[in-house]
């Protein structure tokens, strides 16, 4: 290993007979199988070297990292130049120490860090979010946000040194005044709300609190469809995509992403969740699977978002074990996060200069609804394309279709039975509409030859 991360056999000598040249080689055939960088093996080759030269490591003795950051800083101000800045200096530092120390949790010679103490009321969180999971069936994202809502409260609770036993309904209201006092919203309250009101009724089942404190917890009224989506128009939706070209990786990766999210209308995390499995060249389908819904749907693969696909994987993908479709570009080459791929897009959609409430990747699923529903597609075959379980979810997209809105609001009473006597005929035609040859007609895009 040493002779391919360095240029001559003299240098290879040096590296190779110096302090526990076996370990450190084989670290660094453990971070080329796990897809590390010929330009990050050399680094990290070079600060190992360092480290040993500068720190007395025998196998037997858990290493401190206050003595890694002590060793990096010697090696700082012998190596570093009078013109470095500091934050180069800083940066320096942070590589020895991070380098130094996965080696030495690689081979079990750093020194364990002291176990961080348990949150509180833990053992009864988990138990809650199991129940969640296996008796209600929701989604590992809809467990993490109960879960991170309730720890929140959990510690709040604890720092009053109160128990579960003890909570009683001013206690909740405590917690809601106190917070609502630091500018939570409504939308804020009502998820704690939710949780809070969740998680009580469970722990009552259990005996760990009273009974009646689940009743006790009221939300702040919300009017149904009282906010509209807020989705880009499909000519912004063109520019997006015209915008985000070139030859970047990131770039080809992400016009990947963006055709999904706004064809398909699909969440950003079925997007990260899709597999090189999920793309039926031969039949030209793509299968997504559905967490909420605990089923898959299937869309027809057009030609734009075929060639988008087809382009990452020959041109960007790096060759990997992972199955996942979309990677890092950067090493190692592991699945991309949802967040990390939405804060990604989420520039991309700032950059064009629009003012919006959101600027996530979710605005590109609003999008293609009320594209569709321009279209002429009824709202119950909108919602079967965006997978939702209930009609009633579909119905807010009706007050963004403003053609619609305008004929209502433009016809005479005397021509009511006509118009309805019309409407029937058409929804009779239409509810045949929706196939998967009508879909790929929407779904071209119809971008004037920008892709």
């Amino acid at each position: 290993m040493f002779e391919r991360l360095v240029k001559t056999a003299h240098v290879a000598e040096r590296y190779r007979k110096a302090p526990l040249a076996q370990e450190r080689e084989r670290y660094l055939e453990h971070l080329h199988r796990s897809g590390h960088s010929h330009d990050r093996l050399k680094r990290v080759n070079h600060l190992l070297l360092a480290v040993v030269e500068r720190t007395k490591i025998n196998g037997k003795t858990p290493i401190l990292v206050a003595d890694l950051f002590e060793a990096a800083g010697k090696w700082v101000a012998q190596t570093a130049r009078s013109s470095t800045l500091p934050r180069s200096i800083h940066g320096a530092q942070i590589d020895f120490v991070s380098s130094a120390s996965g080696w030495l949790r690689f081979l079990g010679w750093l020194e364990a860090p002291c176990p961080t103490p348990e949150k509180p009321f833990s053992n009864e969180l988990a138990m809650f979010l199991h129940h969640l999971h296996e008796e209600r069936g929701l989604t590992d994202m809809t467990l993490v946000v109960r879960g991170s809502l309730l720890e929140r409260f959990f510690a709040w609770l604890s720092g009053r040194g109160g128990s579960l036993l003890t909570v009683t309904p001013a206690t909740i209201t405590d917690f809601f005044l106190e917070h609502r006092q630091r500018g939570w919203k409504r939308r804020t309250i009502i998820c704690y709300g939710q949780s809070l009101r969740a998680f009580f009724r469970y722990a009552a089942s259990r005996g760990w609190c009273a009974d009646n404190i689940a009743k006790t917890i009221d939300r702040p009224c919300m009017y149904s469809y009282e906010s509209l989506p807020q989705g880009l128009t499909w000519i912004v939706v063109q520019s997006l995509i015209a915008n985000v070209s070139g030859n970047r990786p990131a770039n080809i990766r992400d016009r990947a992403a963006i055709l999904l999210l706004a064809v398909y209308g699909l969440r950003i995390g079925e997007v990260c969740a899709l597999t090189l499995d999920d793309i039926d060249w031969d039949s030209e389908r793509i299968h997504c699977r559905r967490p909420k819904q605990r089923r898959t749907n299937t869309y027809p693969l057009t030609r734009e978002i075929g060639e988008a696909v087809i382009r990452y994987l020959q041109e960007v993908r790096p060759r990997s074990s992972h199955r996942q479709l979309f990677l890092r570009t950067n090493t190692p080459h592991h699945p991309i996060s949802s967040i990390s791929l939405g804060s990604q897009i989420r520039a991309h959609i700032r950059r064009l200069g629009i003012q919006l409430p959101h600027y996530g990747p979710h605005v590109l699923r609003h999008s293609c609804a009320t594209h569709l529903l321009s279209e002429g597609f009824s709202l119950k075959e909108i919602g079967d394309h965006l997978g939702h379980r209930s009609a009633e979810t579909t119905q807010i997209y009706a007050k963004v279709d403003h053609q619609s809105l305008r004929e209502v609001a433009a016809f005479g009473l005397t021509n009511v039975t006509d118009l309805l006597d019309d409407h029937k005929v058409k929804s009779k035609s239409h509810q045949s509409r929706f196939r998967l040859d009508d879909l790929r007609k929407v779904a071209n895009l119809n971008l004037g030859g920008v892709l």
